[in-house]
């Protein structure tokens, strides 16, 4: 099974910046946060995962570092939000 990419969005930039921080040298990549994804931040992190089990996990670790974030499965049709943080 390959891994499937994940979108994590942020209230604020101060909050992309400390998760950016805490994964420095981690497989996660900043990016503009996409146009079909609402947010009060400018960045998301990307990042790949086998599941939205796994998925989920990843962001909630993230969340506890960088507080309020969105975790958004990606796919053809655009973003679907798995879950509010």
């Amino acid at each position: 099974m390959s891994d499937r990419p994940y979108v994590i969005s942020f209230d604020s930039t101060h909050a992309a910046m400390a998760a950016n921080s805490a994964l420095a040298g981690a497989p996660f990549a900043m990016i503009p946060t996409p146009r079909e994804i609402s947010a009060g931040c400018g960045m998301s992190l990307r990042f790949s995962a086998e599941d939205d089990g796994d998925a989920l996990a990843v962001a909630k670790g993230i969340a506890d570092i960088a507080g309020r974030a969105s975790l958004y499965a990606e796919d053809d049709d655009g973003y679907r939000l798995l879950e509010k943080l």
